[in-house]
């Protein structure tokens, strides 16, 4: 008599909905561009209580667990403490200029 042996069983399942990818309205925050920014960087310094001259070394651990905690409480308070500054009244949370046109941020432009 031969000895026959089914296969193991195949299932497939669902990953479920990825509402990040697929929903518009859901502003992503962008971790990445605040962690390499120096004001970013100066507000995970002030709330760490850790040294500014190795903030490279562990700032994106301190952003990870920061946001494991409460994502977007964590960028709140940077919003506020960047609101609250004062420095950089002409620019978003991002660094990016508040009230200026594509057209006159390109200094590459040849006239």
């Amino acid at each position: 008599m031969e000895n026959n042996q089914k296969p193991p069983a195949q299932s497939v399942g669902v990953a479920g909905f990825k509402a990040d990818l697929y929903a518009s309205d859901i502003k992503k925050i962008d971790w990445h561009i605040l962690i390499h920014l120096p004001k970013f960087q100066m507000f995970c310094v002030e709330h760490s209580k850790r040294s500014v001259d190795n903030v490279m070394q562990w700032v994106m651990g301190f952003v990870q667990d920061k946001c494991y905690q409460d994502e977007q409480a964590f960028f709140d308070s940077y919003v506020q403490w960047h609101d609250k500054k004062g420095y950089w009244k002409n620019e978003d949370v991002y660094g990016e200029l508040v009230g200026v046109s594509d057209a006159q941020t390109n200094t590459n432009e040849v006239i």
